[in-house]
Parts: C-alpha cells; sequence; structure tokens
C-alpha cells in the first residue's frame, strides 16, 4: 500500500468524489456465481428485516477454519441473523470442504462471481487479509468489519438489543484510521532520511527529515517498535546494515575463523544498542538452513501431491527427517503444511508430529504458534486429551487478543471431541 501512496493522492485530487470505505456506507449487492450451502440472500429482499454477516474466507486458510465453528455457533445463537460465508475458490473445492465439516459449519456459503462481492467490501474497505465480516445493519448499511473473532458477537449482541452506537463506531474507526495514515506518512519518512544517510547527503532535508520524525515519534509513542527514535542511533543503523551484509556474505563463502573474528569485532564496536551478534548469527544459520532444506521439502509435496509419485514419499519422508532442521519456524511451517494444506493427498501424521515436537523443543516451548501446530497433530493422530493439554499451553502463552480468540476456539473443538467420546 505504500507504493501506491502517491498514486492514491494524485487520484485523489483529480477524482474528490473517490474515497475509501466507511462504517455507515450503503452494503453492496451480495454478486454470486453459485450458492453451496443455503442461500440465495439478496440483501435488497431483506432490508428492513434483518441483519447480514458478510464474511470472506477460503477453505486454504488455517484462521479461516478455526473461526468457521464460532461462526457456527454464533448462527445458532442468532437466529435472526443471516451469515454468509463468500469464497472465492472453485466451487467443486468449496463443496467438498463444506460436505467435510458438515454441521460444523451450518451456515450460507457461497462462491463469489468474478471477485465482485469481494470488490463491494474488501477492496472497498482496502482489506487484504481473511478471514473477514461486514456486518449489514437491517437498513442496508455496514455498520461493522473486522476479524469474526475479535468483536463480532459483542457488536451482533448490540444490534439486535438495539444498543449499537454507529456515530461511536464512526469516530473510533476515523481515529483508528488517522493513526494508521500517521504511521504510513512516518515510515516513508524513515525510508526517505535512510536513503540519504546511505547515499552520503547528511544534509540540511536530513536534519528537517530527524525533527519532524521526533515530533511524530512523540505524539505516536514509538514509530520504531515501540522504541523512542534518537537520530544518532538510527543513523548508526543505518551505517551498520551494511557491514553486517558484509558480515553475512563471508559467512555464506566460508571465509576464514580470522577474517570471520575481525568482522565480528567490527560489528560488536560499531553496533547500534539493540543488536546481538548471536541472534544475529542464529538468524543466518536459519536462513542458511532454510535454504539447504528448499530441494527436499519441493520434491516431498509434490510427492504427496495430488498427482504425484506416491512411491517416492517413504523415501522423501526420511530426507526430511535426515535434515535435522533446528528453525522451530521451518518445523512449524512444514508440520502445519502436512496437517492442513488442501494439495497434500498423503498426511503422513507420525511425521507431523515428530516434526511439531521438534518445533515446540527448539523453541522451547513458549511459541504459542507452534504449540498450536503440535497440538493439532496430536488431535488429528487420535491423541485428543494430549491435544487438550498443548492447546491450553499455547493459549496461556498468547499475548493477542484475536490469537487468543482463534486458540481458544480451537480447544472448544478438541474438548467438544473428548466430550463426545
Amino acid at each position: 500500500m505504500k507504493k501506491l501512496l502517491v498514486a492514491a493522492v494524485s487520484l485523489a485530487l483529480l477524482l474528490p468524489g473517490l474515497r475509501a470505505g466507511e462504517l455507515g456506507d450503503p452494503a453492496a449487492p451480495l454478486k454470486i456465481s453459485e450458492w453451496i450451502k443455503g442461500g440465495p440472500v439478496d440483501l435488497a429482499a431483506v432490508k428492513d428485516k434483518q441483519v447480514v454477516v458478510v464474511e470472506f474466507w477460503a477453505t486454504w486458510c488455517p484462521p479461516c477454519r478455526t473461526s468457521i465453528p464460532h461462526l457456527t455457533e454464533m448462527q445458532k445463537k442468532f437466529k435472526d441473523v443471516i451469515f454468509v460465508g463468500v469464497s472465492d475458490e472453485k466451487p467443486d473445492v468449496v463443496k467438498k470442504f463444506v460436505k467435510q465439516m458438515g454441521d460444523k459449519m451450518d451456515y450460507v456459503v457461497a462462491i463469489d462471481d468474478d471477485d465482485q462481492t469481494s470488490k463491494g467490501y474488501m477492496a472497498a474497505f482496502d482489506i487484504g487479509g481473511i478471514p473477514h465480516a461486514f456486518v449489514v445493519g437491517k437498513d442496508g448499511r455496514i455498520l461493522w468489519q473486522g476479524h469474526p473473532m475479535a468483536g463480532l458477537e459483542e457488536v451482533l449482541d448490540e444490534i439486535v438489543t438495539g444498543k449499537y452506537d454507529l456515530a461511536a463506531a464512526q469516530a473510533a474507526a476515523r481515529r483508528a484510521a488517522e493513526s494508521e495514515a500517521k504511521r504510513e506518512a512516518a515510515q516513508a519518512k524513515l525510508q526517505e532520511l535512510a536513503q540519504l544517510i546511505k547515499s552520503g547527503n547528511d544534509d540540511a532535508r536530513a536534519r528537517e527529515l530527524e525533527a519532524e520524525l521526533a515530533r511524530l515519534d512523540e505524539e505516536a509513542g514509538g514509530l520504531m517498535g515501540g522504541e523512542k527514535f534518537d537520530p544518532a542511533d538510527f543513523r548508526k543503523r543505518v551505517l551498520f546494515s551494511g557491514k553486517a551484509q558484509e558480515y553475512q556474505k563471508a559467512l555464506a563463502e566460508g571465509a576464514s575463523a580470522e577474517k570471520l573474528a575481525a568482522l565480528e569485532k567490527e560489528l560488536t564496536n560499531d553496533a547500534p544498542k539493540a543488536f546481538d551478534l548471536e541472534q544475529f548469527k542464529q538468524a543466518i544459520a536459519r536462513q542458511a538452513e532454510m535454504q539447504k532444506a528448499s530441494p527436499v521439502l519441493e520434491a516431498y509435496f509434490k510427492a504427496v501431491s495430488e498427482g504425484g509419485e506416491s512411491a517416492k514419499v517413504p523415501d522423501l519422508a526420511k530426507k526430511v527427517e535426515a535434515l535435522q532442521l533446528k528453525n522451530p519456524e521451518l518445523l512449524n511451517q512444514i508440520a502445519w503444511t502436512i496437517l492442513t494444506e488442501e494439495e497434500v493427498k498423503h498426511r503422513d501424521l507420525e511425521l507431523a508430529t515428530r516434526l511439531a515436537k521438534a518445533g515446540v523443543d527448539a523453541s522451547g516451548g513458549r511459541d504459542p504458534s507452534i504449540l498450536d501446530t503440535y497440538a493439532r497433530a496430536l488431535f488429528d493422530s487420535g491423541k485428543v486429551t494430549e491435544a487438550v493439554e498443548q492447546q491450553k499451553k499455547a493459549i496461556g502463552l498468547a499475548d493477542d487478543e484475536e490469537l487468543q480468540n482463534e486458540l481458544k476456539a480451537t480447544l472448544k473443538k478438541y474438548q467438544d471431541s473428548l466430550a463426545a467420546k
């Protein structure tokens, strides 16, 4: 979005009537190519009668799958609200998924008609990630938009009881948009300052930017991950990045111990205050590990996908384990792909469980997302009690409300399965 900022401003000057979507705007019609489950739903026909939740999702999206049971529970709770899940995937893919979900996905499901519905909602509000939901009020206006597991249920409670304050929601949305615009403008200025420093043009413009960024930093409460903007430290970081790249190149080329030691000394002497040499070396090692693993992983996932050479799978699985990966994020990604990727037709649950457990161990058991993957592997393997235990650990470590909600919804699924036994 940053790259389009100048073009967007230019268009705004030429076409002042264009603007991003806002709460209170009339809802766009639902342009649907095929109704997979339930429907059809015509917003014009239900105007003044029912509230409609329009949610954008996909079968390949893990957070979407996590939110589906929660949406079903809300559909049961709010009987006079119509929930519509819209995907842009092929009908046969969605039909298969919906059939597998059964009663766990008990609301209207539809296929977007050439992204026309998405354009009227997601693109209009400049939303790029899914799942994402929009609430259309009885008056046909959009009353709320956001992640379906981050406030949707509370908003619907207020709407159906007549307590929802649209004006207050609009004011909050405007404040959030203004804050985001300021943040983006500040990031653009940081980039400009960095380029001036790299090119040696440490001139009046650089000083002007430093003063402006110091002011913006004070207003925003931190532009650099919560850290206070320090012009001298920022200049040091920019100049230091070149030396860090030189060290990384020397490592990749197998430089002598003497040369690496000299470069490390230089790095340490010139490093900004937040730099940690050991963490930097670990990051380089992880990147090298990913590059080494890529050919094996590519061959493995090609073999386990539809049309792949299944006879090669056992040998390739051994090669995956023989990599003895240490990067917890990479281990987690491989395990999650085996467990959830739609294209994977031969799911090796034992391999996924071992890789997920290795990821937990490599992360010291402190990453909630990796624990979530391990819990999923256990659940899919029939070890439901252990899955519940690991999912509870993941929830306890999550410090993000949105992630916590996703993890709790998954835990409920596991607990329901355990209770049904």
